[in-house]
């Protein structure tokens, strides 16, 4: 998966839980008890991974761009991706979490 289709990703899985979060908050508001607040928070702290993910690739979208633009001519002149990046591959990192 190239990562731009891992951007695309990060914001899809950012916008479910978005989704996800909002309707934890709606049922808090209707039962407000220690199980409805577990649930909200536990969907809040996916939120925010999700979206601490995207604002790293849209803090360095310039070098993700660039990265992603060598890997496509390192892979049509030599069949394989590039050796050197400045950013980590984001499928790497997905792995590791």
């Amino acid at each position: 998966m190239t990562d731009l289709n891992e951007m695309v990703e990060f914001i899809r899985n950012a916008v479910e839980a978005v989704d996800e979060a909002h309707r934890a908050a709606q049922k808090l508001k209707q039962n407000t008890n220690h199980d409805t607040f577990d649930a909200f928070r536990a969907k809040m702290e996916e939120l925010h991974e999700h979206l601490s993910k995207l604002k790293v690739v849209l803090d360095n979208e310039e070098a993700f761009a660039m990265d992603e633009l060598v890997d496509m001519i390192s892979q049509a002149y030599s069949g394989h991706e590039s050796e050197y990046r400045k950013t980590p591959r984001m499928s790497d990192e997905a792995d590791r979490k």
